[in-house]
């Protein structure tokens, strides 16, 4: 079998990414209890204009403003929970079920 041209994955990184092949990472066992079956809606719905190019204040536990998948990129900061002042002095339990909750609508909205 001829070779194609271009980098694959290697054993500790790669100098470059030209015709990358990841078909030895996407093989490994990271992903070989994925259902490939799944299909995921990726219909990108619009924003509401009065959303447009606007700081929304609120938690990223809940921003009902936003439809489904209609953020292309979002950057959030959960808290640390490491009890600063701006920190809420959490359970493990209530830290991890904040975190589920960005995640979950984070993932929702993009």
């Amino acid at each position: 079998m001829k070779k194609k041209n271009g980098t694959e994955s290697s054993d500790f990184g790669t100098n470059g990414r030209i015709n990358h092949d990841s078909s030895k990472f996407y093989n490994s066992k990271l992903y070989s209890t994925l259902d490939n079956k799944i299909e995921i809606d990726k219909t990108e719905n619009k924003l509401p204009n009065e959303y447009l190019n606007k700081f929304i204040l609120g938690s990223a536990e809940n921003m009902k403003e936003l439809p489904n998948n209609s953020i292309h990129l979002m950057i959030t900061s959960p808290p640390y929970n490491v009890s600063k002042v701006y920190d809420d002095d959490l359970t493990l339990k209530e830290y991890l079920q904040l975190l589920e909750n960005s995640f979950r609508e984070t993932y929702r909205t993009l």
